[in-house]
């Protein structure tokens, strides 16, 4: 189906390139679907856009150089802060350092102003329901850029689609499961496999996807700039889904050096038990077996 839309489960008249993982959160051209050209830029970009512009994102953003299709440099502002002494000022952290702007003089103070020394950051927020529909919607479509038909048939898709749009996360159903950056151990079922996917996304120190297929679900761990986002695990029948060669226990894509790097997901955990065992520096060398 040459019109078809995952996004939209469902034929569209306008479709365009739409970038699994923004450029701006290390993304590559070589990671993309068709999709609706009015979903991209609304709801998608609203829910990437989100996620690009937290403020603790952009300081992995700024290590990383993700400038993004703006190609502005991402740098964390917190723009209500205020001096020991009650001055309001807005606090630039970027790669040169700590940069201090008085809002009343309209002027950078320098370093050597011991005003500078203390400053007070208030009204950062972050919206941990944009965490989950940016990985409810990386799920959607990197489920179908890896399955294609298979996805669309065997996996309960319209739950991720459902945590998208929706407005209030409390209607999902309770067999599909959520986890976000900040989850605790306690709220987990399973630990032990939420510490190795962590692991894995952070040793990649790249932008990935991590495709499991279950007996009865469809996992996948999304990662960005190293940086662990999320995880969805949504009800599915994969019994006629592939499990040899590059899907062998599921399916990994990694945006590194430029590349998209495809393999299985018994390769990745072959790599991270020679890293823990101290065989190789980093599991993304020498990835491509």
């Amino acid at each position: 189906m040459s019109d078809y839309c995952i996004y939209l489960d469902g034929p569209s008249a306008d479709l365009s390139k739409e970038h699994i993982i923004p450029i701006s959160l290390g993304g590559l051209d070589g990671f993309c679907i068709q999709a609706d050209r009015k979903f991209n830029n609304t709801v998608g970009s609203k829910v990437d856009g989100a996620v690009a512009n937290d403020f603790l994102m952009l300081f992995n953003r700024d290590k990383a150089n993700a400038k993004g299709h703006s190609g502005s440099q991402p740098q964390p502002i917190a723009r209500r802060a205020t001096l020991i002494d009650g001055t309001p000022v807005q606090v630039t952290f970027s790669k040169d350092g700590l940069k201090i702007y008085d809002l009343k003089q309209r002027k950078y103070l320098q370093k050597t102003d011991r005003r500078g020394f203390q400053v007070k950051i208030n009204g950062v927020s972050l919206d941990l329901n944009a965490d989950i529909k940016f990985v409810a919607k990386v799920a959607l479509a990197a489920g179908f850029y890896a399955y294609g038909d298979l996805f669309r048939t065997g996996v309960m898709h319209s739950e991720p689609r459902k945590i998208i749009n929706a407005n209030s996360l409390m209607d999902i159903r309770p067999d599909v499961r959520l986890y976000t950056r900040f989850q605790s151990e306690e709220e987990l079922a399973d630990p032990g496999d939420f510490q190795m996917f962590k692991m894995i996304v952070q040793l990649s120190s790249c932008s990935c996807v991590l495709i499991i297929p279950g007996k009865d679900c469809f996992g996948v761990v999304v990662g960005v700039l190293g940086e662990f986002m999320g995880m969805l695990n949504i009800p599915a029948n994969t019994s006629g889904f592939p499990n040899e060669g590059d899907y062998d226990l599921g399916h990994c894509v990694f945006l590194q050096d430029g590349k998209v790097k495809r393999m299985s997901f018994r390769h990745v955990v072959t790599r991270l038990a020679d890293h823990l065992e101290g065989n190789n520096d980093c599991i993304m060398t020498e990835l491509e077996s």
